[in-house]
């Protein structure tokens, strides 16, 4: 049997190294695509991180905030109780504070028994420290005595008076006499008949009633 010449073998050998070096470089093709895979997910992992990092840095300073303003509200809510109580103006405790107009509402239930227009006792006590408060804080200013009623009409003391306008004219003077006999001048005195007009809230419970039964006692600072 005749041997293959040596062209023939050199030949072969020069075929599978050229097999072999593309297969290698088929294998090194798929490598670098999969390390620039591994390179992009790499880079997108720290982009992600970084910016949940700042996320959490981003959330920390909105909370700072948050806080901030809540300390913000808290102070005017605490300002806006002051402002209303008296505590910063120098008007006494339990009077409203306005800009044109300070007033102290007393419930009519406080003042008179029902349906009449006689000051009770209790009534008395509590005008003798308005009466106290104007003199000490509004001496000389006009002040204006306002009476209101609820919406049920007059039925048991009928006989008394003609309907709730007349009930809060003479609750209101009644007040107003009261006022008088306590040192405020006659000459300040403003008295004002409401009736059943002006509601602080609706008539539709004993309770919300009890709120629109009331005298107000204004005065007027400009």
């Amino acid at each position: 049997m005749k041997r293959p010449g040596f062209g023939v073998l050199a030949a072969c050998l020069v075929l599978i190294a050229l097999t072999a070096v593309g297969c290698c470089d088929k294998e090194k093709q798929e490598l670098a695509t999969l390390q620039a895979d591994y390179n992009d997910l790499t880079t997108q992992n720290k982009d992600l991180r970084t910016q949940l990092a700042q996320s959490k840095t981003r959330e920390a300073e909105l909370l700072a905030q948050v806080d901030a303003k809540d300390m913000q509200l808290s102070g005017r809510d605490q300002e806006l109780t002051d402002l209303k109580s008296g505590a910063k103006t120098g008007a006494p405790a339990g009077w409203e504070v306005g800009a044109h107009a300070d007033r102290v509402t007393v419930g009519s239930d406080i003042l008179f028994a029902s349906g009449k227009a006689s000051l009770t006792s209790q009534g008395k006590a509590t005008l003798d420290k308005i009466a106290a408060d104007i003199k000490a804080t509004y001496a000389g200013m006009p002040v204006r005595v306002c009476g209101f009623t609820d919406s049920d009409p007059i039925k048991r003391t009928k006989n008394l008076w003609q309907d709730n306008l007349d009930l809060s004219a003479n609750r209101a003077m009644a007040v107003t006499r009261y006022l008088w006999d306590k040192g405020i001048a006659a000459e300040t005195i403003e008295t004002v008949a409401m009736g059943s007009t002006r509601f602080v809230t609706r008539n539709d419970t004993v309770t919300n009633k009890a709120k629109n039964r009331r005298v107000e006692i204004v005065v007027i600072k400009s």
